[in-house]
């Protein structure tokens, strides 16, 4: 179990990220809550009303009374994600080898951008690959999330997680919610499943439920699972939340590729990844119509996208992370630069 202090850093640093990160897919625009499903009581308790009249003698009326204490509502969140089908991966993940134009192509993009940046490029049927400040050490942001979802999914495939199972969003997590809880129409003492926990996390990058969601699954679990699928730097357990973007494309394969997960699992991560709202990264820099799934996060200067995109020359994963000025645009532009390459070279 993580320590009070621990599980407070964490969820108040991730809090700052409910509003300003996530991701985009074919739901840029923010649906309209058609009504939330609840179940139990809604209204207040019932009172005693007090006693009228002149008398100064204590009436039976005039002491407290103990209101029933209601039931917690269950509040559904079916309204937030449909189903994005998804491609598959044919064959396995070829291994990576330099592609210098792919190499230029990148750099140019990021000619004249004033901050520091990371990138990884690499097509998974093919193998062409770019890098650069690849294992340098960042500030994971809620690209965490992606880490938390691939733990929730191996637990469920193990028998370990029950989906349907009903959570408390107490105190602990509601105080550091941004605005998006009432979006979600969840309030404190509400439940709901892991499922909807799960999706509500990834889809508008709630943080109250992604702190309620790596607690349910374990902290030690999460970062067991990075190092298992070859991520060096990446902790969630870790107050710093480090990460680098070498480790976050090795999350990426992971996902797409279903380690650990039923060919349903992986189905199911990458259809809630491409509904993500936010989308003013990699998904900005693509031709509409084009299939992808990724998690973002940004803290101030640090802004950072992973994903995958099914692009003209086969699926390909793409992490970029900065750290400057000028927020989401040197993202979309190497995201375009990458396409645009394979669209030349398929």
């Amino acid at each position: 179990m993580l320590t009070p202090a621990r599980t407070f850093a964490i969820a108040l640093a991730c809090l700052l990220l409910a509003v300003a990160c996530g991701g985009g897919g074919e739901a840029e625009t923010e649906p309209t809550a058609p009504g939330v499903i609840v179940g139990g009581p809604s209204g207040p308790a019932a009172t005693t009303a007090a006693p009228t009249g002149s008398s100064t003698e204590p009436s039976i009326t005039d002491e407290p009374t103990d209101a029933p204490t209601p039931e917690p509502r269950l509040v559904s969140l079916d309204w937030l994600a449909g189903s994005v089908a998804v491609p598959g991966l044919e064959g396995g993940i070829a291994a990576p080898h330099i592609d210098n134009g792919l190499q230029n192509a990148i750099q140019g993009a990021l000619a004249g951008f004033g901050g520091e940046a990371s990138f990884v490029v690499h097509n998974l049927t093919d193998g062409r690959y770019a890098a650069s400040g690849e294992s340098r050490t960042w500030y994971a942001a809620s690209t965490y999330k992606a880490a938390v979802l691939l733990e929730a999914y191996r637990q469920r495939d193990a028998g370990a997680l029950d989906f349907e199972e009903k959570l408390k969003v107490t105190e602990e997590y509601t105080q550091y919610d941004q605005g998006t809880l009432e979006y979600l129409e969840i309030k404190e003492d509400d439940e709901i499943t892991v499922r909807d926990a799960v999706a509500g996390m990834i889809v508008v990058s709630d943080t109250p439920l992604a702190v309620l969601m790596s607690e349910t699954v374990g902290y030690e679990n999460i970062d067991g699972t990075l190092r298992s699928i070859g991520a060096t730097t990446m902790e969630v357990g870790n107050t710093e939340l480090p990460t680098s973007a070498i480790d976050l494309a090795q999350l990426m394969i992971a996902i797409v590729s279903g380690q650990g997960v039923s060919g349903a699992s992986r189905d199911e991560m990458l259809s809630l990844m491409a509904q993500e709202w936010f989308a003013e990264g990699i998904i900005a820099g693509l031709p509409g119509g084009t299939s992808y799934a990724h998690k973002s996060g940004s803290l101030g200067a640090n802004v950072h996208d992973a994903g995958i995109v099914w692009g003209p020359g086969g699926p390909y994963v793409i992490v970029v992370m900065t750290d400057g000025s000028e927020g989401w645009p040197p993202i979309a532009s190497v995201s375009a630069a990458v396409y645009n390459y394979f669209a030349a070279n398929p």
